[in-house]
């Protein structure tokens, strides 16, 4: 098993979130962009939305794994970093997956006031719960957030990091060393490999 990380790319579609930005009034600040949530950086580095039904989606960089190296892809999960502002109380956050043919329902996160700790989404195995994931469905992912309640006056629903966790199998993984059915292989550094229970550690 391996894993890659998929990070926004682009907005598409409806777009009712804001930007931060140094305005007293928030909700004048520019529309949702990307940059803000493809890092793992809180500080002046999120995007919010206080109005009840509000969404964004974004679209996902192309997998950073090329697709020959790739055997079969488990799962997908989406994880984010978010914080509600008001002290003592919370917010719900509803999470997608989408793109062509993919849907898998959704996630609802209970956003508390602690500072952007990570939210993590159902391991979805398939992208339309039946089919397995694809590298073209990979390809396609999209990220959707909508706000399900408003937030109080004068607070916000932030999001600061967004991330697709890709688990996956390498392409070509065996018990061969270099080419070379291990069952043929009598001695490592003269070590029977009868005598031999793990190299690294494996």
């Amino acid at each position: 098993m391996a894993t890659f990380i998929m990070l926004p790319d682009g907005v598409t579609g409806t777009n009712n979130w804001k930007n931060w930005c140094s305005n007293a009034n928030q909700n004048t600040c520019g529309a949702a962009d990307h940059t803000l949530v493809d890092d793992d950086t809180a500080v002046n580095s999120y995007i919010h939305e206080t109005l009840v039904n509000s969404v964004v989606t974004f679209t996902m960089a192309n997998p950073s794994v090329a697709s020959a190296d790739i055997d079969t892809i488990n799962s997908v999960t989406v994880k984010l970093k978010a914080h509600y502002t008001q002290l003592g109380r919370t917010r719900t956050l509803k999470v997608e997956q989408t793109g062509t043919d993919i849907s898998n329902g959704y996630d609802s996160h209970t956003v508390t006031p602690d500072l952007y700790p990570l939210y993590t989404g159902t391991t979805e195995t398939t992208y339309d719960g039946s089919t397995g994931w694809t590298y073209s469905k990979l390809e396609n992912l999209r990220v959707k957030l909508t706000l399900t309640q408003s937030a109080a006056r004068n607070n916000y629903l932030r999001v600061s990091y967004i991330y697709a966790e890709v688990d996956y199998t390498l392409a070509g993984y065996s018990n061969d060393i270099v080419g070379t059915a291990s069952n043929k292989i009598s001695e490592v550094n003269g070590i029977p490999t009868a005598n031999i229970s793990k190299v690294n550690g494996v």
